[in-house]
């Protein structure tokens, strides 16, 4: 995990996995080239994304092959990757869900959430720019520290948090996340509570209707 710098528009000073959003470059001809990817051409801008983010803000590559070297500081990740020789593996993304901002907030996305599993010695390295206190931790210890109040966590990043910590092994995950055969949007709704605090209900959540 890593923390957003304070100063950002949207969740600063939060712990958050790497992420951000779908830009012109991961739909271009040069992402498709350097993007493995057999599955849907639409979800290929959004494991291109996925895959440079991770990059650019935690310093890991998921490449093939596995362990090709891409310097940090790289401007063009899609250059960069068809230069060293190889590829981006987006087939190690696997996809476990898909949120929609709240209606009512000022700034709304869809946001697709992917697990991955890479190798124990891979190292993390923040930006340093957009984020910082780059942070290997079991989901149960991000949880803690949360409760805590040692860390600033959002509702779905915590959700996302919980829903893994139920799960013993990465193995585990990764099966749970294969017997995912459609991913449905999920869209949580913020209404004020009895007493007189907001609340975020989820669907099936009594009063979400």
């Amino acid at each position: 995990m890593v923390r957003r710098a304070v100063g950002s528009e949207f969740m600063g000073n939060a712990f958050v996995f790497p992420g951000g959003s779908v830009d012109d470059g991961d739909r271009s001809r040069e992402a498709a080239a350097a993007v493995l990817w057999d599955g849907d051409p639409e979800e290929l801008p959004w494991r291109a994304a996925a895959l440079r983010e991770l990059h650019e803000e935690a310093g890991l590559a998921l490449t093939d092959p596995e362990g090709l070297a891409i310097p940090l500081d790289t401007v063009d990740l899609y250059a960069a990757t068809a230069e060293a020789g190889g590829h981006l593996d987006a087939g190690r993304l696997r996809w476990v869900s898909c949120w929609t901002t709240p209606e009512g907030l000022p700034r709304r996305f869809e946001t697709r959430f992917f697990v991955a599993e890479v190798a124990n010695e891979a190292g993390a390295i923040a930006d340093g720019v957009e984020v910082f206190d780059d942070t290997w931790v079991t989901p149960s210890g991000a949880l803690e520290r949360a409760d805590e109040g040692s860390w600033e966590i959002p509702f779905p990043t915590r959700w996302h948090l919980e829903m893994l910590s139920v799960h013993e092994s990465i193995g585990s995950v990764t099966k749970y996340a294969d017997s995912i055969s459609r991913v449905e949007s999920v869209l949580p709704r913020i209404t004020l509570g009895d007493n007189g605090e907001y609340e975020i209900l989820m669907p099936g959540d009594t009063g979400y209707d």
